[in-house]
């Protein structure tokens, strides 16, 4: 039953980016540059898996309830999915109501990207157009009663609760310590990325069982470089950023934050995320 691979996140740290590069290698068949291959790794819950289940549940997902959808989801995966699926995910891994987002019994293995927070509160609000001070204060939440979610305005069953992003990096990094998991830092995808995507690479092939193939390493490297999506989404759009206004590949640079975030701002990130980032050599 073991199948999902998790491509997990807080928003707006390299997780489309991640999702693009394996797109190109495991599914661009024509070896174009072609943005529709991102769509063979899709967003969990699949639309139609969860309009499956809430029908069955008779309910529309909430906060409170949320978690009802989330294993009985993973269930029609595992019988209608294929042997392997890719899937990309924000949901920290939580327990609400005593219900677990996934596990081991369902994940095969966990890809978790992670960003400077004080970049993600940069590039969050840009996206969201809010405040940096209103991000702040939903991503410093570490009250379980009280989790940050956001919900799609096109689609009211699709719901992924974040909590802090504290507890988003924790919950990923400590849980199911029964499958393997890597964690990739989005400063080294920026930095170099062929060296972190060859990493990923060589920990999928000890999952998968597959050798790699240099020249179409290659081309999903240059098929999933920041500029090229970046210049595509100006000229054609990007459909998973149709609920919002501003541009889903904006910057694609590090420490931002320095330029944006007043003193104070950095002190309430810096403070209360204080290990966290000190032990991935963020401070």
């Amino acid at each position: 039953m073991k199948k999902i691979i998790w491509i997990s996140s807080f928003p707006k740290s390299g997780n489309t980016w991640v999702r693009i590069f394996l797109s190109n290698y495991f599914y661009n068949k024509s070896k174009s540059y072609d943005p529709k291959y991102l769509g063979y790794i899709p967003k969990f819950p699949l639309k139609k898996d969860l309009e499956l289940v809430s029908n069955k549940l008779k309910t529309v997902a909430n906060i409170n309830n949320i978690s009802s959808f989330w294993i009985e989801c993973q269930k029609v995966i595992a019988k209608n999915h294929g042997d392997v699926i890719f899937l990309k995910n924000h949901n920290a891994l939580l327990k609400i109501n005593g219900k677990d987002f996934t596990n081991e019994s369902f994940s095969l293995a966990s890809i978790y990207i992670v960003r400077d927070p004080r970049d993600v509160v940069v590039s969050y609000a840009n996206w969201l157009n809010l405040s940096i001070d209103q991000i702040i204060q939903k991503i410093v939440i570490s009250d379980l009663d009280n989790l940050f979610y956001l919900k799609s305005t096109k689609n009211p069953n699709d719901l992924e609760v974040y909590s802090s992003w504290k507890i988003h990096y924790l919950s990923w990094k400590n849980g199911m310590n029964t499958i393997p998991k890597i964690i990739i830092k989005y400063e080294d995808l920026i930095n170099d990325a062929e060296k972190t995507l060859e990493k990923l690479l060589v920990f999928l092939k000890e999952i998968m069982n597959f050798n790699i193939d240099t020249e179409l390493f290659k081309l999903s490297i240059e098929n999933s470089d920041f500029k090229k999506l970046q210049d595509h989404e100006k000229k054609f759009g990007f459909r998973e950023n149709s609920e919002r206004k501003t541009n889903f590949f904006r910057s694609g640079k590090t420490k931002q934050w320095i330029k944006i975030l007043n003193q104070n701002q950095i002190n309430i990130i810096e403070k209360t995320f204080h290990d966290e980032m000190k032990e991935l050599g963020y401070i």
